[in-house]
């Protein structure tokens, strides 16, 4: 028989714990070069013995390892590596002069932004224009209705009915507003589908053309399948003046509305640059740290930490406050260090991208790199997530350099993204009267040596954002 009861026991366990200290550390690692911005003013607003520093002046060195601390957790931060180096900070002062700053690039930039006002919106703009072109109030009061049911694509999205019952108004006034709004820039806004819009946009651009409205009301379908042969008889025309038509369509704009866009952009800045010496050949790698405050622990602060007319409470905050900072500035450096060594791994594997282009980049995973630099995968992971390289080939993000390779007949790794751009190249140069298929890119790939199925082919191409076989025919060539 079994014998249940309850009563207290002590179990003793090890388990990996990560304190505030490291936690900020891995947090700081993740964080591109605008977020560890907006990061250390966070910390500037919030800490007062942190200051910032004239980038001019060097760090103080003797402020970035933390004292002796009488927490248990914090012995623990002590020993603690993020990515288990064992040398100290050796810094990232570049020899010679510092590229990353451009004293006349950085007064364009704040001449830019300080100019920079707020895009006039597409609602702003269809009311301007109302007011010039409304005949009297109620007119008005209806085109102002019709103009908030307009969305960001340009596109009438309300009820003429609903607006006409809840303005007591007849429909055909209601009509007859939106007729007028529909006149207004940009050339298109208004329309209640994509037929109307193309239709609105037709008769401006290409008013002698009617085969064109033509194309537009009767066969769009069709044409999105590539199905030109088939629209050719049904209009009495040949496939080359459907091409025609098709290449005056292209010029319209589908979604007037986004011209009027006015979302803040977005802005990359890069955290790592690569700069060819042209006297040497070599690769020079460095942080851009233009955007990252240079900070310091106040000297006043230190001082009065030390001074005896402070009781017990006002030192223990002092001294926190101190060693918070001290944690902040070993952990940005700790940061750059590793970026900086895992920006240099990938420089030496992709040498021959930096040379040559896309089409010389190698197969590269994450645990290569972290066996390389003495970290793990995890580190890598973080230390390249959401960072961009600036290099001799353009600006890429540092994710862009991990590929998994294909193996050709000679044995040989092949980059995916190679191979991408070879079958890119293939369809740029294709015969456009008589595109490639996917199982002939195939069979070409196969006779340079590269075993690649028909999927994987459609795969890339789609992942490329190219056309499939019949929509990529053109009967202009012929």
């Amino acid at each position: 028989m079994i014998h249940m009861e309850q009563r207290l026991a002590q179990t003793q366990t090890q388990r990996l714990m990560l304190t505030q200290k490291m936690q900020q550390a891995v947090q700081i690692l993740q964080l591109s070069t605008l977020e560890l911005e907006q990061y250390i003013q966070q910390e500037l607003e919030t800490n007062p013995v942190l200051e910032q520093a004239d980038r001019t002046e060097d760090p103080i060195r003797e402020e970035v390892s933390p004292g002796p601390s009488s927490t248990e957790d914090d012995v623990n931060d002590i020993d603690f590596d993020l990515d288990d180096f064992s040398e100290r900070w050796k810094g990232l002062g570049k020899s010679e002069r510092d590229f990353s700053i451009n004293p006349d690039a950085a007064e364009r930039r704040d001449f830019y932004e300080q100019s920079i006002t707020r895009e006039e919106s597409l609602k702003s703009r269809l009311l301007a224009q109302l007011r010039l072109a409304a005949t009297s109030p109620q007119q008005a009061l209806i085109g102002e209705r019709i103009i908030g049911d307009i969305d960001d694509r340009g596109y009438f999205t309300g009820s003429l009915e609903e607006i006409a019952k809840e303005l007591s108004a007849s429909e055909s006034d209601v009509e007859a507003v939106l007729h007028l709004i529909q006149r207004f820039e940009p050339t298109g806004v208004g329309a209640r589908d994509v037929v109307e819009c193309l239709l609105l946009q037709a008769e401006v651009e290409y008013p002698d053309e009617p085969e064109l409205r033509e194309l537009v009301s009767n066969h769009l379908l069709e044409l999105e399948r590539g199905q030109i042969p088939r629209i050719a008889r049904a209009m009495n025309t040949t496939p080359e003046r459907i091409e025609q038509l098709k290449s005056m369509l292209a010029r319209l704009n589908p979604w007037p509305g986004y011209e009027y866009d006015s979302s803040p952009p977005q802005y990359v800045v890069p955290d790592v640059i690569v700069e060819k010496d042209e006297e040497t050949g070599e690769f020079r790698v460095y942080l851009s740290d233009e955007f990252t405050p240079q900070v310091r622990v106040s000297s006043n602060y230190l001082q009065l930490a030390k001074s005896k007319n402070l009781n017990s409470e006002e030192k223990k905050y002092l001294r926190e406050k101190i060693e918070s900072a001290k944690w902040l500035m070993r952990n940005i450096h700790q940061r750059q260090n590793t970026i900086l060594r895992i920006a240099k791994a990938i420089v030496e594997v992709q040498h021959e991208f930096f040379e040559k282009g896309v089409e010389a980049i190698k197969p590269l995973t994450l645990q290569e790199i972290a066996d390389k630099v003495g970290v793990h995968e995890a580190t890598v992971s973080r230390a390249t997530r959401g960072k961009y390289m600036q290099t001799p080939q353009g600006l890429f993000e540092m994710k862009y350099f991990f590929s998994p390779g294909l193996k050709n007949d000679s044995g040989e790794n092949q980059s995916s993204k190679s191979v991408q751009m070879l079958i890119k190249r293939m369809i740029d140069e294709e015969d456009k009267s008589k595109p490639l298929s996917d199982q002939r890119i195939a069979d070409l790939l196969r006779e340079q040596g590269i075993n690649i199925a028909r999927r994987t082919v459609t795969k890339y191409r789609e992942s490329l954002g190219i056309l499939p076989t019949n929509l990529r025919k053109s009967y202009q060539d012929r």
